[in-house]
């Protein structure tokens, strides 16, 4: 019995800050959940008193606000000088629970979900609260498809005093915002992170991430912003692209996010606007924003944490700035703003190393939820190599026509098609560039003398963002976006034998 009243049923749950149990209050004649916070043997006064300060804190940042889709803190009480928090009682599994048995869900559950989650957080984000531990675990299932979030342990409301110790982070690594997992402090747009990397794993079968059980070198992942492209998202994956932007003033706000994923649950397709999105490069940093929807810049959010717009950063044509894809039009009379803009991003790859040598992290949650298995990158299909063959002056004649040459071996990975369309513009007007087109598109210029006369007439002076914003064409072949002088076109590659190939019309004007 607890606090006289609440009498304990049935063991229905356990984690790392305690057990839940079924429990039914004798007094108001309901079933409820009350969930122990008990203290680990040789815990110091000090931890102990932290510990239940962050019990109340749970519970007042439940409290504050109210909605169908989170779990209410009806009461806390104590129990042997331990808090607990006596909870509405749910029938139900949780999210992580129906993941483990079913593997993915459709995407019309997924979205239906989401958008119950999402609509829980926006009435916490107007409330000034941040949940900061998005993830399948906390999420409740009942047998009629309702959603509701729970465990506000680690929440942060404004003007709370943090009670996470120095050199700890509170989250959980497989679904934690880069700028979290970096030592920034906590935003709406990180719980907006948080949640896409959750319906990415209710989609793809594994967090964004990936499955690796070593929580370190996940936190290193997340420092970097490492997201694997989804392969099996469907139409939720534009939408899943922008929710994980490295950087969380290009995410769009709990509310863009809460309508497009009602539009999904309904089956109506996105607007335009919102699908120019392109799954990221591996290991390629920051990605750019989105188109804006909306208020982009989140009026829904309370005012400390409404972003200020970023500004963009111009790469020059060569080999070593292609890959840092800029957000919105910079000033170009401020080169130094770029610059810092670029000292950040290595300062925040290195500042991930020192996280993972030298921070303790503190996993606030199941370990179970962390699945097996390595963060490795996807294989290479047989037929990726970027190496040239022996070059021809002039292309066959029985050429299939450009933009008709057959893809083989599958989908190109993004991160080598990028990479082989930037060396291509790093090379035209060479025969190592010549050579990365099929036949078709060599056709466009006849022969090698004309394509090296071409290009000795058109200079490139810039590209940037160099992208897959549409995804894999239906054969299997992907556009890449890239921006030249200026202006944007796409380019068809290819798996040939001999290699990915640019099957389109490169001249430039």
């Amino acid at each position: 019995m607890i606090a006289g009243h609440y009498r304990l049923v049935e063991h229905i749950g356990s984690g790392a800050m305690g057990v839940v149990w079924r429990a039914v209050d004798e007094r108001l004649e309901r079933a409820v959940a009350v969930k122990q916070i008990l203290a680990q043997p040789g815990m110091s006064e000090a931890e102990r008193s932290s510990m239940r300060q962050r019990a109340m804190r749970e519970a007042k940042n439940a409290a504050r606000f109210q909605h169908p889709n989170a779990i209410v803190v009806f009461d806390v009480a104590e129990q042997d000088g331990d808090p607990c928090l006596v909870m509405e009682y749910l029938p139900s599994k949780s999210l992580s629970a129906v993941i483990g048995e079913q593997g993915t869900l459709p995407l019309g559950q997924v979205a239906k979900i989401g958008e119950q989650v999402a609509s829980a957080l926006v009435a916490a984000h107007r409330a000034g609260i941040v949940h900061r531990d998005i993830k399948p675990a906390n999420i409740l299932i009942d047998e009629h498809g309702t959603a509701k979030i729970t465990d506000f342990g680690i929440s942060r409301a404004a003007g709370d005093l943090t009670l996470t110790q120095t050199g700890l982070i509170g989250g959980t690594p497989a679904y934690l915002a880069p700028e979290l997992a970096r030592g920034s402090d906590p935003s709406p747009a990180s719980d907006v992170f948080s949640l896409g990397a959750t319906l990415y794993h209710a989609l793809e079968g594994q967090p964004p991430y990936g499955n690796s059980s070593n929580q370190l070198a996940l936190l290193y992942t997340a420092a970097n912003g490492q997201v694997i492209p989804p392969r099996q998202s469907g139409k939720a994956t534009a939408l899943l692209m922008n929710l994980l932007r490295v950087e969380p003033e290009e995410r769009p706000s709990m509310v863009e996010a809460r309508e497009r994923l009602a539009a999904l649950a309904s089956g109506e397709p996105e607007s335009s606007a919102s699908t120019q999105v392109s799954p990221p490069l591996y290991n390629s940093g920051r990605q750019p924003a989105a188109a804006p929807v909306g208020d982009q810049l989140g009026a829904d959010r309370p005012p400390w944490a409404r972003p200020a717009a970023p500004m963009q950063q111009q790469s020059p044509r060569n080999p070593t700035a292609a890959f840092i894809p800029p957000s919105r039009p910079a000033d170009p009379n401020a080169p130094s703003a770029a610059a810092s803009r670029r000292k950040g991003v290595l300062i925040g790859s290195v500042a991930a190393a020192v996280v993972v040598v030298g921070v303790v992290l503190l996993v606030v949650l199941n370990l179970g939820d962390s699945g097996n298995g390595n963060n490795a990158q996807p294989p290479a299909s047989s037929h990726t190599s970027t190496s040239a063959p022996q070059t021809s002056t002039s292309s066959p004649a029985n050429a299939a026509p450009v933009g008709q040459a057959e893809n083989i071996g599958g989908t190109p990975n993004y991160g080598q098609a990028g990479n082989m369309v930037k060396t291509f513009l790093d090379a035209t007007g060479t025969p190592s560039g010549w050579a990365l087109l099929t036949p078709g598109a060599q056709a466009v210029y006849g022969s090698l003398e004309n394509f090296q006369a071409y290009w000795v007439a058109h200079k490139i002076d810039s590209y940037r963002q160099i992208l897959a914003d549409a995804g894999p064409n239906a054969d299997g072949s992907v556009d890449m976006y890239v921006t030249i002088n200026g202006n944007r076109v796409h380019w068809r590659v290819v798996n040939t034998a001999e290699g990915l190939r640019i099957d389109a019309n490169t001249q430039i004007g």
